[in-house]
């Protein structure tokens, strides 16, 4: 079973295959990604020790980029929404606000359990050890400026 996926990525990243490095992990979240290779491991899909690729199942929106990547000194040195598909044995599913929870607690040196589950609202948080550039159906760049004559409700 394929699964229709998106990602933001670089427009520095958006050729060749995609696999995730650990030189992009901001220090304080190192725990917390190590944490998800593991989940993704116990879940059966190794990643190789690296990093996870995130993506999404479901329809992206331009406040989507925003919450996720500062528009001043992330956005604008350009972004794409790639749209691909995925071999779903690849896929594992994690629900974003308990990810979000966890990642806090890390952040903030307090205990926190968190393990996979399934998503509570789309867009579904998706990781996955690689992104093949054979699966790439579609890559759309983000706009780099203008943030705030945009309408963040815009499909991406």
């Amino acid at each position: 079973m394929i699964v229709l996926l998106r990602t933001f990525q670089p427009l520095t990243r958006v050729t060749g295959d995609l696999v995730g490095d650990w030189d992009r992990v901001p220090a304080g979240l190192v725990a917390p990604y190590r944490a998800m290779v593991a989940a993704m491991e116990r879940a059966g899909v190794g990643t190789g020790g690296r990093p996870p690729v995130w993506a999404w199942h479901g329809e992206l929106r331009l406040i989507d980029a925003m919450l996720l990547f500062d528009a001043e000194h992330e956005l604008s040195r350009g972004f794409a929404t790639v749209e691909f598909d995925a071999p779903a044995g690849l896929v594992v599913e994690s629900d974003y606000g308990r990810w979000n929870d966890f990642l806090a607690a890390s952040l903030e040196g307090r205990e926190c359990a968190w393990e996979l589950g399934p998503a509570a609202r789309e867009p579904v948080q998706v990781c996955l050890p690689y992104v093949r550039a054979s699966w790439v159906r579609d890559v759309r760049p983000l706009p780099t400026g203008g943030w705030d004559r945009l309408d963040p409700a815009a499909a991406v």
